[in-house]
């Protein structure tokens, strides 16, 4: 499988001050692979013991080759015998891949290195009073996955900030959305990843100006944290800790945490515990001609056999803000604005299709559908179904209907809100439960507990994706989504998403 060159998606720095702009750290990843004739662009350390080049990638990724350029024919003692040097600390005491050696002609060097968890690449050349050279240096693999984007988040307190809830921490933005606990010592947040996971890094993001105070443990065992690239993106090393629990304590006053980031190695030999199977790929494609509108756009990609693009989650995200460029910052994802309807979460056609999908149980004046208010069905101990803010703590049903097992109505009595309810279900299970019909709604009474109300997956909705996919990954920016007269539709507006009229012209 080609993978792709991740260094452009780093922050490269280097031993020394670059005597100008032209010999600057960044010189080294701006993929600027000109003919021959013209000026090449490189990164440059000027006479200095032991300097070193260094690309911090800011997630985690296994890492499986680096190519280096050099300046061409010209000064081979300024890349001859560095080492390529490749994992999480922030130092040059990471593990070895290659030592260059330059030989006549040549000015790209590749190496194998199968690094499987790494977030630091340096280039380092040993000795006293060096210059050290780097034209362009390239890093191939595949980020990591971030289990917990699976899990479920809580926190021993809420702080002034009332949107600083626990789910923020594992919504898959490092900067919109943070946590906040009690300003006062002992406070904790913790993820539960739902099944135990060989745990071997975290990353931990809290706001602008953090210091380091923080303990994590993987159930009772903890981390430890090792050198970092910024105060705002710390990384701590877990080695394989089994566990279920991911818990980051504030021993004094407690920092904002705006993400929690936990990576399992997927590869790993001594890993006895089932885990989640990956997602198969998406690939996306930026078709920068002249721009069209949304409905355009659509028919394009149609005749492409193709469809505008669905943004499932954190990591989809990320691969479309890859495809961006200087010049082209907006674009149209597959979401648009369809009619105000209620659906089931579960959409599979052969579970809950036709009329079984229109089945409804609503009490008297219910659903209320007061606007701007996001809603969700829940159900009562009469059997009754009632329409809540999604936003509320219930305990919920999920549906098991995995190959070879039961067809299966899970009641979970744990609250939860209705989105984290969903994502429970469909990591454990297969969805939350969708009542069919009214023999069913009345087993499904018969299992409510006195004095709750219980979500099932019925849930108010007005946006639907181009190729009928059923994500509720959603990315708004700050005032989105502004609703115009006409059909609305969604495009990226440089790393969130706005809404615009259908008849725009994007790319």
């Amino acid at each position: 499988m080609l993978l792709d060159n991740v260094a452009q998606r780093g922050i490269a720095a280097q031993s020394a001050n670059p005597l100008s702009a032209a010999t600057a750290a960044y010189n080294a990843i701006d993929a600027y692979l000109q003919p021959a004739s013209f000026t090449q662009t490189c990164a440059s350390v000027q006479l200095q013991d032991n300097p070193w080049w260094k690309l911090d990638l800011r997630s985690i990724y296994h890492i499986t080759a680096v190519s280096v350029t050099s300046i061409g024919d010209c000064c081979p003692e300024q890349l001859s015998g560095a080492e390529v040097r490749i994992g999480l600390r922030n130092d040059t005491n990471n593990q070895r891949c290659a030592v260059i050696s330059v030989s006549p002609g040549e000015t790209k060097y590749s190496y194998q290195c199968d690094i499987m968890a790494a977030r630091f690449v340096h280039i380092v050349l040993p000795g006293l009073q060096k210059t050290l050279t780097v034209c362009e240096v390239e890093v191939y693999g595949t980020v990591l996955d971030n289990v917990a984007l699976r899990g479920v988040a809580f926190q021993s307190s809420f702080g002034s900030n009332t949107a600083g809830k626990a789910s923020s921490v594992i919504d898959g933005s490092r900067v919109l959305t943070c946590s906040q606990t009690a300003d006062k010592p002992g406070q904790w947040v913790t993820v539960e990843l739902l099944v135990p996971h060989n745990v071997t890094v975290i990353l931990l993001t809290f706001n602008v100006g953090c210091c380091y105070g923080e303990e994590v443990r993987v159930d009772d065992t903890r981390c430890e944290m090792i050198s970092s690239g910024s105060q705002s993106l710390v990384t701590y090393h877990c080695g394989g800790i089994v566990g279920r629990y991911v818990t980051v304590i504030h021993p004094d006053i407690p920092q904002t945490l705006c993400e929690v980031e936990i990576y399992s190695t997927w590869e790993e030999p001594n890993n006895t515990f089932p885990q989640l199977p990956q997602p198969q790929p998406q690939y996306f494609f930026l078709i920068q001609t002249a721009p069209r509108t949304w409905y355009d756009a659509q028919t394009y990609c149609k005749n492409q056999s193709a469809a505008l693009a669905t943004i499932r989650n954190a990591e989809n995200m990320n691969s479309v803000i890859n495809k961006m460029d200087q010049s082209i910052t907006e674009f149209w994802i597959g979401l648009y604005e369809d009619v105000l309807t209620w659906t089931w979460s579960l959409s599979d056609m052969g579970y809950s299709g036709g009329a079984e999908a229109g089945f409804r149980n609503w009490g008297d004046g219910q659903p209320t559908n007061k606007s701007g208010i996001q809603h969700c069905a829940g159900i009562g101990v009469t059997g009754y179904w009632e329409d809540l803010d999604c936003g509320l703590l219930n305990y919920f049903f999920c549906y098991d209907g995995r190959i070879g097992a039961p067809a299966t109505k899970i009641l979970v009595e744990t609250p939860m809100t209705w989105a984290d309810a969903q994502r429970y279900c469909r990591d454990s299970y297969t969805d939350l439960l969708s009542v069919r019909k009214q023999s069913e709604n009345q087993e499904v009474q018969s299992m409510v507990p006195a004095g709750h109300l219980v979500w099932i997956g019925l849930f108010l909705d007005t946006w639907k994706w181009s190729d009928q996919n059923n994500s509720t990954f959603r990315y708004w920016g700050q005032g989105q989504p502004e609703l115009g007269e006409g059909p609305n539709c969604v495009y990226v507006n440089r790393t969130t998403w706005s809404t615009s009229q259908s008849d725009w012209a994007s790319e």
